[in-house]
């Protein structure tokens, strides 16, 4: 889509969002919310975790159990959308003035709905003291306000196999110790070499319609001293994207197609190639253990790395599904209570266990067995903790992870570094000033 048609899009969503806001008369919508406040014993929550039994059945656990306590403040029901619908129906129910009380929010989307009026900063002093005891990666915020908290995060990793780097004399990486920018060229040098792969090095090229190239490859742009923008004011990525620092990271990602090192294409199932030994080392995320453990007869040579320091420190991604609540929401002291009380250890523990992704407590940590102490994915805890870097909390994230996925995409297929970052920053800083900054009425 064009940048103009994109702008405009945008513009009119702010203006449906910002005019549905105001309605007090009339409409479905304002129907709606008249049977809320009405009914303010009874509040709904959404998820996004229809299609994911084991998730589904941890969010139903929580709302049975406060439902049952004697302290409870409403009565919650439960809505369930598929995944890959969920946020247009969340954004449409926005419009329409008929969001429910609490809503899934994917971390990195919590500045938009924020700054779209879908979501209301939470205040309540008890849910907010808990929100210190998670790691700082389980809060969704914006302008210095928390607005959504999570149970679990992710995150990347490098995968090798023990054998493979021992014959060839590379050293095993630690979390306290990355490969540098040098240790790494040299590994994927010497895995070239053997000729054993077409592509030893698989980075999920093939994943270019989600959000992967700015969750994966923009800690790589960090860790070279780049940015997806200027976290100062978050008002332009010139500078950061188009810089020295993110021109050799461009130049870098280029040089791993022109070497042969990866695809640009790659592989559609990254994990069960890397299983099936079509690669020699993958960056990819901590979801790949699931495959691994399931059909990986050497599990136990597969060894998990932090990804390279590239001369700014190791980086990694972070914020991972997470629950806020809505401006409309007509009793926001139960949704509050609601949410503290879901964020008990148990609750925590059950809901990472069912998707095997990062506990958000230490406590929870030590009740899932892979990531308490001496875990097979405690490293991923250990990365987490030490490297990890937020995507950018600004509305703006959306477009700009679209934009860095296309530009990088083309910059690997062959594209001029400088001329294709140059027109990134144009699009990025133009989108940015089309919302006029995005700044909150």
């Amino acid at each position: 889509m064009p940048h103009t048609i994109r702008n405009t899009a945008l513009k009119a969503l702010a203006a449906s969002l910002a005019i549905a806001s105001l309605v007090t008369v009339g409409g479905c919508g304002e129907a709606a919310r008249a049977a809320a406040k009405a009914n303010a014993n009874e509040i709904t929550i959404w998820t996004h975790t229809a299609g994911s039994e084991a998730e589904l059945a941890g969010v139903q656990q929580i709302i049975d159990d406060y439902n049952a306590s004697p302290d409870k403040k409403a009565t919650i029901k439960l809505q369930s959308f598929p995944q890959s619908s969920y946020n247009d129906s969340v954004i449409s129910a926005s419009s329409a003035n008929n969001l429910p009380c609490l809503v899934d929010v994917d971390q990195p989307n919590t500045p938009y709905w924020a700054w779209a009026n879908i979501l209301d900063p939470l205040t309540d002093e008890a849910l907010l003291k808990r929100t210190k005891d998670l790691i700082p990666s389980a809060t969704g915020k914006w302008n210095d306000k928390v607005y959504t908290v999570g149970y679990f995060d992710a995150t990347v990793a490098l995968f090798a196999r023990k054998s493979v780097l021992k014959k060839l004399g590379i050293r095993i990486a630690t979390v306290d110790k990355p490969w540098t920018k040098d240790e790494m060229d040299d590994a994927l040098a010497k895995l070239k070499a053997t000729g054993e792969w077409n592509y030893p090095f698989e980075i999920g090229t093939a994943d270019n319609k989600s959000e992967w190239y700015a969750y994966a490859y923009a800690p790589i742009l960090q860790s070279f001293g780049g940015d997806l923008v200027n976290r100062k004011d978050y008002q332009s990525a010139d500078g950061v994207l188009n810089g020295k620092e993110g021109k050799a990271f461009a130049n870098w990602m280029r040089d791993l197609v022109a070497k042969g090192y990866i695809s640009s294409k790659g592989g559609s199932d990254t994990a069960l190639d890397f299983v099936n030994n079509k690669s020699g080392l993958l960056y990819g995320g901590i979801w790949s253990m699931s495959t691994f453990q399931k059909y990986a007869k050497d599990y136990d040579d597969i060894v998990v790395m932090p990804m390279t320091d590239f001369g700014h420190g190791s980086v990694t991604g972070g914020g991972s599904w997470t629950v806020g609540m809505t401006p409309t929401c007509p009793n926001k002291a139960a949704a509050q209570d609601y949410i503290r009380f879901s964020l008990q250890d148990k609750y925590i523990a059950n809901m990472a266990s069912a998707g095997m992704n990062i506990p958000t407590t230490k406590a929870a940590q030590q009740m899932v067995k892979p990531f308490a102490k001496g875990g097979d994915m405690q490293i991923f805890t250990e990365i987490s903790e030490k490297y990890v870097k937020m995507r950018p909390e600004t509305p703006a994230y959306n477009f700009i992870s679209t934009e860095f996925r296309k530009t990088i995409g083309d910059i690997m297929n062959g594209a001029d570094v400088n001329t294709w970052l140059d027109k990134a920053v144009n699009h990025i800083d133009g989108n940015i000033q089309g919302a006029d900054g995005y700044r909150k009425n």
